[in-house]
């Protein structure tokens, strides 16, 4: 098997980091890659007393897999996920391994316990690379397991420590079955899908920002990783992409332009926008437009629902206007109109996102470009870098609309907040709880 050698020397730097994080608690880790130095906020480490600890960790893995969802088939139709694991003590102390001989009933991992010298392996980088082996279905260490352990900690919340082990694959120049950039868009997307199947707004809520600050820090290490990249090296290029935003006709469509075009300020993103609000056209980097396209499908489906839901609570009825009763003849007072309402509603829903995610990308680009401080006093090479790409998706969009005649300001709507506050102010509370969304961990 001609990767395993590597993926171990590989997994070893990672173990290695972990240690290093553990010993400095809340502080960043600092790695050079390539010509860059990237910073990691890595999630704690799970770590174990002894196999029947593990066994406990195990079960919950499993059970949080099957419960969000997230498949590991066989090929064959069979959901590994759903497979048990048991994990029994190994007499010897120097390797640890996964039994694959009574699959499809369950699986086996052999742990060496602490008494026999075995406390190395009783931690979440050794017993989770053994379930890797149980999820992809075979054995080796090629690219289908690599895959599946970067998956696997995505899948249970810790999306830093997989971004750290696909760093040690590059640097030991393994390559996995999805590159880099992708990657960062799949991790964001089955994050975001997870946050969607929870009930919990306080989940939601206390990893509300995970997903931006992802996105924002995968854009600084693009725009590091363009300023410094060699003339052989492949260059991302600004480009464009229409976003289907609906059809002619169906309400609310000014606001859910609204909502993209948050989302875009927060992802270094210009839009030009259909005079229908039917379709608007994204202008910039190819990962940023991807980001900005993920963040969109997931939270205008929640914005809708809780429009939905304030609507059938009722609640919207406290706002009311006066109104010409022409057979009485007089004045009276009635509740605002269901669209009046929601227009209100969505309006301060995609503007508190918008301050939300501004916030979680202001914080995230002054952490990296305080990690990279400069020996004098001066820019950073990670601030330069967000200068000129800044300038140059300007540039870009400049010329595009030169080009293409594309002239004029969007107007948006007329603003509803004042004929409902109280479902203005809905929308607000709504939107501090919703998800961009990631899962929450699991923890031993």
């Amino acid at each position: 098997m001609p990767d395993t050698a590597t993926v171990y020397a590989a997994e070893d730097l990672f173990a290695g980091w972990l240690d290093e994080a553990s010993r400095t608690p809340g502080q960043p880790l600092r790695i050079q890659v390539g010509p860059s130095l990237q910073t990691f906020e890595p999630e704690t480490e799970p770590r174990f007393t002894d196999p029947g600890h593990v066994q406990e960790f195990v079960d919950r893995v499993l059970a949080h897999l099957v419960a969000t969802g997230s498949r590991y088939d066989d090929g064959a139709g069979l959901d590994l996920a759903g497979v048990p694991v048991a994990v029994r003590p190994r007499r010897g102390h120097t390797r640890a391994h996964y039994e694959f001989d009574e699959l499809p009933a369950r699986g086996v991992i052999a742990i060496p316990p602490r008494e026999v010298g075995g406390a190395w392996s009783l931690r979440a980088a050794v017993v989770l690379h053994e379930l890797a082996h149980h999820l992809a279905g075979a054995g080796g260490h090629g690219p289908e397991f690599r895959t599946t352990s970067l998956r696997l900690l995505e899948d249970i919340g810790l999306p830093v420590l997989a971004d750290l082990l696909h760093t040690a694959y590059r640097l030991h120049g393994l390559d996995t079955v999805v590159n880099g950039e992708d990657r960062t868009l799949l991790r964001i997307g089955r994050l975001l899908r997870q946050a969607e199947r929870t009930a919990n707004a306080a989940e939601r809520e206390a990893f509300f920002a995970k997903a931006q600050t992802l996105a924002s820090r995968h854009q600084i290490a693009l725009a590091v990783a363009r300023a410094t990249a060699g003339a052989e090296e492949r260059r991302e290029e600004p480009t464009w992409e229409t976003v289907l935003i609906g059809e002619t006709g169906k309400r609310s469509l000014a606001r859910y332009v609204r909502l993209i075009l948050e989302i875009a300020r927060a992802n270094d993103v210009r839009v030009a926008i259909y005079t229908s609000n039917t379709r608007v056209t994204l202008y910039g980097f190819p990962s940023d437009i991807a980001v900005v396209q993920a963040l969109y499908a997931t939270l205008v489906t929640q914005m809708v629902a809780d429009g939905d839901a304030h609507l059938r609570s009722g609640a919207h009825k406290a706002d009311q206007r006066e109104v010409w009763n022409p057979r009485r003849r007089r004045w009276e007072r009635k509740p605002v109109h269901g669209s009046t309402a929601r227009a209100a509603f969505y309006e301060a829903w995609a503007d508190h996102i918008g301050e939300r995610l501004a916030a979680a990308r202001a914080e995230a680009r002054a952490s990296a470009i305080a990690a990279d401080a400069p020996v004098a006093e001066g820019p950073t090479s990670t601030e330069l870098a967000l200068r000129a790409r800044e300038v140059e998706v300007v540039d870009y969009f400049g010329r595009m609309q030169r080009d293409h005649g594309i002239r004029g300001t969007w107007k948006g709507a007329a603003h509803a907040g004042h004929a409902a506050p109280g479902s203005h102010e809905a929308g607000t509370r709504a939107a501090a709880r919703a998800s961009l969304g990631t899962e929450r961990a699991i923890t031993p």
